[in-house]
């Protein structure tokens, strides 16, 4: 048996917080930032598909500031 390959209770906790933390602080940035309709899209998307549904919100959520802040300084 392969002792390499085992997975602590350890990290799966930190996995869950992690996981936790990112769905909920998308969930909440999505909300703040989204119409109705386009929030129950990526509530939907967010809750059915975590980690990659979260990840891509905060991506879409961070590069459309970046463009928002380049337009008022320019």
């Amino acid at each position: 048996m392969n002792i390499y390959l085992m997975v602590s209770p350890i990290q799966i906790v930190a996995f869950v917080i992690i996981l936790a933390a990112l769905v909920i602080t998308s969930l909440v940035i999505a909300s703040k930032n989204e119409t109705n309709f386009n929030f129950l899209i990526w509530a939907l998307i967010i809750i059915f598909i975590p980690f990659v549904g979260g990840i891509s919100y905060l991506i879409k959520f961070y590069t459309t500031q970046n463009r928002r802040a380049n337009k008022l300084i320019n």
